[in-house]
């Protein structure tokens, strides 16, 4: 049977307000004594009392609850970057619920607003790009959110992302200052803005570097069947430019399933290729220690996004939006050294 308050001011022979306060971590500042303060978060403790979170809430105004919706659970990168926010908002003694929209606009529009009626205090949001419903859900109801990942450029907002061009740019230049002039570039989902700036800083980069374009080097990669699409893309790329001699990953995940079709078909990828990604994912400083890293910094995109909504939250309608544009670690050669 779950303990109220009321269970625990009777047992004490103390009122409901003074039970409330002590346990809500007001007992110093309402001026209770440290003995009184003390038996009753031991008394709590003994009988296992848990606040009605939905309850708190509505008598507050807050629940100190924040959701997270990102594309996909089993993603290394999100998995990471779900840690780092949930680490923060438990320093800021909030809790964090986390969900996936797998992707799907619909799902994500849903996922809105399940949070929403659950009293969460504001979203944190990696949006699909596939659908607005959920961003104009949030905009009409004036619960407080931040983008992170990705963003809508023409839409006023909160965000966090990284500088998605200077990062692919950086890379591709390295690789060809390092001897590099075919090289392939193996992206996905080019509706999502983040992806057409890294496409951009990719052609800057050869640009610069004075290497003609091949569009036959640019390869993209169906998101929805990547781990079978890219094994066609690939049998294509060594038929039309078989001395191909770099290859620029703007994702984790496809240099991992690159390196996986190397490996099978016998390709001597280390000494043929010069290679780099955007962002790093677990293996690669095994099956590939030469390649060149630009590394997202995971901590700062999730305090900085704790940071914005919760000063959205407090500030409430004089909240001003917050636009963070954070570097990436470039890491040439990111492992060769480890």
């Amino acid at each position: 049977m779950r303990v109220s308050i009321k269970d625990i001011a009777q047992a004490l022979n103390l009122s409901k307000a003074t039970i409330s306060w002590i346990l809500s971590g007001q007992g110093e500042a309402k001026g209770f004594s440290e003995a009184t303060i003390k038996r009753v978060k031991e008394y709590a403790e003994s009988v296992n009392y848990r606040p009605n979170l939905l309850a708190r809430s509505l008598s507050l105004g807050t629940s100190n609850i924040m959701g997270l919706i990102i594309p996909f659970l089993s993603d290394t990168y999100y998995a990471s970057l779900a840690g780092a926010i949930e680490k923060e908002a438990t320093r800021r003694k909030y809790s964090l619920v986390v969900c996936s929209s797998e992707g799907d606009g619909e799902k994500e529009y849903e996922l809105v607003r399940n949070l929403k009626a659950t009293q969460v205090d504001g979203i944190i949001l990696a949006p699909t790009k596939t659908d607005k419903r959920a961003l104009s859900f949030l905009q009409n109801d004036s619960l407080p959110f931040v983008l992170v990942d990705r963003y809508y450029p023409n839409i006023q907002s909160n965000y966090v992302i990284v500088n998605n061009r200077e990062a692919c740019y950086q890379v591709v230049r390295h690789l060809g200052e390092i001897g590099a002039r075919k090289i392939a570039l193996l992206t996905t989902d080019m509706h999502l803005y983040v992806m057409k700036q890294r496409v951009e800083g990719y052609r800057n980069a050869l640009q610069d570097l004075g290497v003609e374009m091949n569009l036959s080097l640019e390869l993209c990669i169906d998101r929805k069947t990547y781990q079978t699409d890219i094994i066609n893309k690939l049998d294509g790329l060594f038929q039309e430019v078989p001395d191909v001699d770099g290859f620029f990953f703007a994702t984790h995940y496809l240099a991992i399933e690159a390196i996986r079709y190397f490996i099978r078909h016998g390709i001597n990828y280390r000494e043929r290729f010069h290679m780099g990604c955007f962002h790093e994912t677990e293996a690669l400083d095994i099956l590939a220690p030469e390649i060149s890293i630009s590394r997202m910094p995971l901590a700062k995109i999730g305090t900085t996004a704790v940071d914005i909504l919760l000063a959205n939250i407090q500030e409430k309608d004089h909240y001003t939006y917050q636009n963070v544009i954070i570097e990436n670690e470039f890491l040439p050669e990111a492992y060769k050294k480890q």
